[in-house]
């Protein structure tokens, strides 16, 4: 027997509506570990100290005539990239958790009006002169930030790696 869509002669028939909603994508993250020759603390001091954050942040659109100038606040710290005396990006870390071996941050980028809030998370696991230090930066709200994001991260962890390696 052959079926149809069309409803038999004794009901009468509905109308099959049909509702599109939008499909959310994918939430970007960006997850990210390096191998740390430090103890969890001097990691931790490197997170937090704003003598340690000049050191090793390293933004994506800098140039050997800018500088990171980072200060602290009375939740966290304010990096300002400075460029013939005038702040060029600004971004804000809130902590709203800061454990030796754990950290939690609301970032923001005060420059851009337009930028959300997302939160970067830093875990370190290890003991002693061997640590691991682990990112995830959640809450991105484009691709664009992403990958500009992506980039801040790989290359600033690789240098906080070689500063505490040569310490």
């Amino acid at each position: 027997m052959l079926e149809t869509l069309e409803a038999p002669p004794e009901q009468p028939a509905q109308r099959l509506r049909l509702c599109v909603l939008p499909v959310s994508r994918p939430v970007p993250a960006i997850a990210l570990s390096v191998a740390v020759d430090a103890d969890a603390r001097r990691i931790s001091q490197a997170l937090t100290e704003p003598e340690y954050l000049e050191a090793w942040i390293s933004l994506p659109n800098h140039s050997k005539d800018s500088r990171i100038i980072a200060s602290k606040s009375a939740d966290g710290y304010r990096l300002d990239q400075i460029r013939a005396g005038c702040s060029i990006a600004s971004f804000v870390g809130s902590f709203l958790f800061c454990h030796q071996r754990k950290i939690r941050l609301s970032w923001r980028d005060v420059a851009d009006p337009g930028m959300t809030e997302t939160l970067v998370d830093f875990r370190i696991r290890g003991n002693f002169a061997s640590s691991i230090l682990e990112l995830r930066h959640t809450a991105l709200p484009s691709d664009r930030e992403f990958f500009w994001y992506q980039q801040l991260w790989g290359v600033s962890l690789a240098r906080l790696a070689t500063i505490l390696r040569s310490a």
